[in-house]
Protein backbone atom coordinates (compact mmCIF):
# COMPACT_ATOMS: atom_id res chain seq x y z
CA UNK A 1 0.00 0.00 0.00
CA UNK A 2 1.61 3.29 -1.12
CA UNK A 3 1.26 6.80 0.32
CA UNK A 4 -1.78 7.61 -1.83
CA UNK A 5 -3.62 4.58 -0.49
CA UNK A 6 -2.68 5.54 3.08
CA UNK A 7 -4.07 9.04 2.49
CA UNK A 8 -7.22 7.45 1.04
CA UNK A 9 -7.62 5.22 4.11
CA UNK A 10 -7.08 8.20 6.43
CA UNK A 11 -9.66 10.20 4.48
CA UNK A 12 -12.30 7.48 4.79
CA UNK A 13 -11.58 6.98 8.50
CA UNK A 14 -11.82 10.76 9.11
CA UNK A 15 -15.08 10.91 7.15
CA UNK A 16 -16.57 8.07 9.23
CA UNK A 17 -15.45 9.59 12.55
CA UNK A 18 -16.84 13.04 11.65
CA UNK A 19 -20.06 11.41 10.49
CA UNK A 20 -20.50 9.70 13.87
CA UNK A 21 -19.54 12.73 15.95
CA UNK A 22 -21.74 15.22 14.08
CA UNK A 23 -24.71 12.81 14.11
CA UNK A 24 -24.37 11.96 17.83
CA UNK A 25 -26.92 13.18 20.38
CA UNK A 26 -24.33 14.85 22.61
CA UNK A 27 -22.89 16.83 19.69
CA UNK A 28 -26.38 17.87 18.56
CA UNK A 29 -27.23 18.99 22.09
CA UNK A 30 -24.10 21.15 22.27
CA UNK A 31 -24.77 22.71 18.85
CA UNK A 32 -28.46 23.21 19.73
CA UNK A 33 -27.34 25.17 22.79
CA UNK A 34 -25.19 27.39 20.58
CA UNK A 35 -27.69 27.89 17.76
CA UNK A 36 -31.00 27.99 19.63
CA UNK A 37 -33.93 28.29 17.22
CA UNK A 38 -31.55 28.17 14.24
CA UNK A 39 -30.76 24.54 15.07
CA UNK A 40 -33.72 23.56 12.85
CA UNK A 41 -31.38 23.88 9.84
CA UNK A 42 -28.59 21.76 11.37
CA UNK A 43 -29.53 18.49 9.67
CA UNK A 44 -29.59 19.94 6.17
CA UNK A 45 -26.26 21.73 6.75
CA UNK A 46 -24.82 18.46 8.05
CA UNK A 47 -26.18 16.61 4.99
CA UNK A 48 -24.55 19.14 2.65
CA UNK A 49 -21.25 18.80 4.53
CA UNK A 50 -21.48 15.00 4.32
CA UNK A 51 -22.26 15.15 0.59
CA UNK A 52 -19.36 17.45 -0.32
CA UNK A 53 -16.81 15.69 1.90
CA UNK A 54 -17.93 12.31 0.51
CA UNK A 55 -17.62 13.67 -3.03
CA UNK A 56 -14.12 14.99 -2.32
CA UNK A 57 -12.93 11.55 -1.13
CA UNK A 58 -14.50 9.82 -4.14
CA UNK A 59 -12.83 12.29 -6.53
CA UNK A 60 -9.47 11.67 -4.84
CA UNK A 61 -10.02 7.90 -4.95
CA UNK A 62 -10.74 8.00 -8.67
CA UNK A 63 -7.66 10.14 -9.31
CA UNK A 64 -5.08 7.74 -7.83
CA UNK A 65 -3.51 4.75 -9.55
CA UNK A 66 -4.62 1.47 -7.98
CA UNK A 67 -3.73 -2.05 -8.97
CA UNK A 68 -6.22 -4.77 -9.87
CA UNK A 69 -6.10 -7.52 -7.24
CA UNK A 70 -7.57 -10.29 -9.38
CA UNK A 71 -9.06 -10.86 -12.81
CA UNK A 72 -12.74 -11.82 -12.68
CA UNK A 73 -14.35 -14.18 -15.18
CA UNK A 74 -17.91 -14.03 -16.58
CA UNK A 75 -19.49 -15.94 -13.64
CA UNK A 76 -17.85 -13.70 -11.06
CA UNK A 77 -18.93 -10.60 -13.00
CA UNK A 78 -22.55 -11.85 -13.03
CA UNK A 79 -22.40 -12.25 -9.24
CA UNK A 80 -20.95 -8.75 -8.97
CA UNK A 81 -23.72 -7.26 -11.12
CA UNK A 82 -26.40 -9.10 -9.11
CA UNK A 83 -25.04 -7.82 -5.80
CA UNK A 84 -24.58 -4.29 -7.13
CA UNK A 85 -28.07 -4.20 -8.67
CA UNK A 86 -29.78 -5.53 -5.52
CA UNK A 87 -27.90 -2.98 -3.43
CA UNK A 88 -28.83 -0.15 -5.79
CA UNK A 89 -32.52 -1.12 -5.71
CA UNK A 90 -32.59 -1.33 -1.90
CA UNK A 91 -30.83 2.04 -1.53
CA UNK A 92 -33.23 3.60 -4.05
CA UNK A 93 -36.27 2.27 -2.16
CA UNK A 94 -34.88 3.58 1.14
CA UNK A 95 -33.99 6.93 -0.38
CA UNK A 96 -37.50 7.31 -1.77
CA UNK A 97 -39.07 6.41 1.58
CA UNK A 98 -37.19 8.80 3.84
CA UNK A 99 -34.91 11.07 1.83
CA UNK A 100 -36.50 14.26 3.16
CA UNK A 101 -36.28 13.05 6.78
CA UNK A 102 -32.64 11.97 6.55
CA UNK A 103 -31.44 15.14 4.80
CA UNK A 104 -33.50 17.46 6.99
CA UNK A 105 -35.57 18.93 4.16
CA UNK A 106 -38.78 18.15 6.08
CA UNK A 107 -37.52 20.31 8.93
CA UNK A 108 -37.51 23.28 6.56
CA UNK A 109 -40.91 22.48 5.07
CA UNK A 110 -42.65 21.77 8.38
CA UNK A 111 -41.97 23.49 11.67
CA UNK A 112 -41.51 20.30 13.69
CA UNK A 113 -38.66 17.90 14.35
CA UNK A 114 -40.77 14.90 15.24
CA UNK A 115 -39.37 11.66 13.89
CA UNK A 116 -41.51 8.70 12.85
CA UNK A 117 -40.50 5.08 13.36
CA UNK A 118 -40.58 3.49 9.92
CA UNK A 119 -41.45 -0.21 10.12
CA UNK A 120 -43.47 -0.83 6.96
CA UNK A 121 -42.38 -1.96 3.52
CA UNK A 122 -38.80 -3.22 3.41
CA UNK A 123 -38.43 -2.34 7.12
CA UNK A 124 -40.78 -5.22 7.92
CA UNK A 125 -37.96 -7.63 7.09
CA UNK A 126 -34.84 -5.86 8.36
CA UNK A 127 -34.22 -2.90 10.66
CA UNK A 128 -31.40 -1.38 8.61
CA UNK A 129 -32.08 -1.96 4.90
CA UNK A 130 -29.97 1.03 3.88
CA UNK A 131 -26.88 -0.62 5.37
CA UNK A 132 -27.66 -3.92 3.70
CA UNK A 133 -28.09 -2.11 0.38
CA UNK A 134 -24.79 -0.29 0.91
CA UNK A 135 -22.92 -3.53 1.63
CA UNK A 136 -24.38 -5.26 -1.43
CA UNK A 137 -23.62 -2.29 -3.68
CA UNK A 138 -20.02 -1.62 -2.61
CA UNK A 139 -18.94 -5.28 -2.51
CA UNK A 140 -20.69 -5.97 -5.82
CA UNK A 141 -18.82 -3.00 -7.26
CA UNK A 142 -15.53 -4.36 -5.93
CA UNK A 143 -16.17 -7.76 -7.55
CA UNK A 144 -16.70 -5.92 -10.85
CA UNK A 145 -13.68 -3.63 -10.38
CA UNK A 146 -11.37 -5.39 -7.88
CA UNK A 147 -9.01 -2.49 -7.22
CA UNK A 148 -7.03 -2.04 -4.01
CA UNK A 149 -8.52 1.43 -3.50
CA UNK A 150 -12.05 0.00 -3.56
CA UNK A 151 -11.06 -2.76 -1.15
CA UNK A 152 -9.71 -0.16 1.30
CA UNK A 153 -12.92 1.87 1.04
CA UNK A 154 -15.15 -1.19 1.45
CA UNK A 155 -13.30 -2.55 4.46
CA UNK A 156 -13.41 0.80 6.29
CA UNK A 157 -17.10 1.42 5.51
CA UNK A 158 -18.08 -2.14 6.47
CA UNK A 159 -16.17 -2.18 9.78
CA UNK A 160 -17.33 1.35 10.65
CA UNK A 161 -20.98 0.52 9.93
CA UNK A 162 -20.97 -2.71 11.93
CA UNK A 163 -19.36 -0.91 14.88
CA UNK A 164 -21.77 2.05 14.61
CA UNK A 165 -25.05 0.07 14.45
CA UNK A 166 -25.21 -0.76 18.21
CA UNK A 167 -24.78 2.93 19.07
CA UNK A 168 -27.43 3.94 16.55
CA UNK A 169 -29.80 1.37 18.02
CA UNK A 170 -29.24 2.82 21.51
CA UNK A 171 -30.15 6.23 20.11
CA UNK A 172 -33.29 4.82 18.46
CA UNK A 173 -34.33 3.12 21.71
CA UNK A 174 -34.04 6.45 23.54
CA UNK A 175 -36.00 8.20 20.80
CA UNK A 176 -38.81 5.68 20.29
CA UNK A 177 -38.77 3.71 23.56
CA UNK A 178 -40.86 0.54 23.73
CA UNK A 179 -41.95 0.87 20.11
CA UNK A 180 -38.40 0.36 18.89
CA UNK A 181 -37.60 -2.31 21.48
CA UNK A 182 -40.60 -4.38 20.33
CA UNK A 183 -39.71 -3.76 16.68
CA UNK A 184 -36.14 -4.85 17.42
CA UNK A 185 -37.30 -8.12 19.00
CA UNK A 186 -39.25 -9.29 15.96
CA UNK A 187 -37.19 -7.83 13.07
CA UNK A 188 -33.62 -8.87 12.13
CA UNK A 189 -30.91 -6.22 12.03
CA UNK A 190 -29.43 -6.64 8.53
CA UNK A 191 -29.90 -10.20 7.28
CA UNK A 192 -33.60 -11.03 6.66
CA UNK A 193 -35.06 -14.33 7.85
CA UNK A 194 -36.34 -16.54 5.09
CA UNK A 195 -39.12 -18.82 6.25
CA UNK A 196 -40.35 -21.57 3.98
CA UNK A 197 -43.75 -23.07 4.59
CA UNK A 198 -43.92 -26.83 4.90
CA UNK A 199 -45.69 -28.66 2.08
Amino acid sequence: MNNEHMILAAGWILFCVLHSVLASLWCKQIIAGWLGAKFVSYRIVYSLFAFFSFSAIIIYQLSIESKIIFTSGPTVKIIGWLLFSCGFIIISVCGYKYFSRVTGINWLIRNDAKQILVHGGIHRYIRHPLYLGTFLLIWGLWILFPKLSLLIMNMIITVYTLLAIPFEEQKLEKEFGENYINYKKKTPMIIPRFRFSKV
